[in-house]
């Protein structure tokens, strides 16, 4: 008896902890590989860095019969071979279990429902919770990084940890990326990446949007859809739930 109480406490050797990370999903129309790849590797020559190891939900949901699980295993064949990395899978609920299990996938078919069941269940204490530790000193703010001079084509500028602030223009063919915000005080004419974290709260701002793409925690839009939306107009863009919207200034 005195040996075990005389035992040092056993050393935690995990941690778990939520995350606000982003996934995209690929909701699918067809299932049918041959469609679907060259329309989906059109996609990735656009925009190469999302789609370099982007994590993605495989969405079935849109489908009028869920494909078999060879069917599956080429879909998933498919996007790795374009560098997406299928994480989860959404499908019907009544099968998505037995689907994802044998595609080692996790499930994202219940995802709604369910977080509306967490929420309204109340928080139970852990049976054997430690002391809560002191708060920790709060992190000195980190500076903006500030860009005084052109972007030019080619140039890549990474503000990481930080908002990006660009006092001119930013030239087709060039890169700026923001783990924070990203504000453009002049044409933006180049790809802009905010968030490029999973910072779902980054935002885009520019006094003329002429982009290739924007992107803010991997969601985007193309050149075509700005054209439709914002072409040349001062804007700021979020992110909606999953949708990445743009709105005048």
């Amino acid at each position: 008896m005195a040996q075990a109480m005389n035992q040092e406490p056993e050393t935690r050797c995990f941690q778990f902890k939520s995350t606000r990370a982003a996934l995209n999903e690929l909701i699918l129309t067809t299932s049918d590989t041959e469609l679907l790849k060259p329309q989906l590797a059109s996609h990735a020559a656009k925009v190469p860095m999302l789609f370099s190891n982007m994590p993605v939900i495989l969405n079935l949901q849109q489908l009028t019969n869920t494909p078999d699980i060879d069917a599956l295993q080429s879909l998933l064949a498919l996007c790795r071979e374009l560098s997406l990395v299928p994480v989860g899978l959404k499908a019907d609920p009544g099968t998505s279990a037995e689907l994802c299990t044998a595609l080692q996938l996790a499930d994202f078919s219940h995802q709604r429902r369910n977080a509306r069941e967490n929420d309204s269940e109340p928080t139970q204490p852990a049976p054997e919770a430690a002391e809560p530790a002191a708060a920790p000193e709060p992190a000195a703010p980190v500076a903006a990084k500030v860009i005084t001079t052109p972007v030019r084509s080619g140039q890549q500028v990474y503000a990481r940890g930080t908002d990006l602030i660009i006092l001119a223009p930013v030239s087709a063919g060039a890169e700026v990326m923001a783990d924070g915000h990203i504000h453009v005080y002049g044409p933006l004419r180049g790809r802009a990446m905010a968030g490029v974290t999973g910072n779902a709260d980054a935002r885009i701002f520019c006094q003329s949007m002429e982009a290739e793409l924007i992107s803010i925690a991997g969601y985007f839009k193309t050149s075509e859809d700005l054209h439709a939306e914002c072409w040349q107009q001062p804007i700021q863009a979020l992110l909606r739930g999953s949708r990445l919207d743009t709105v005048s200034l």
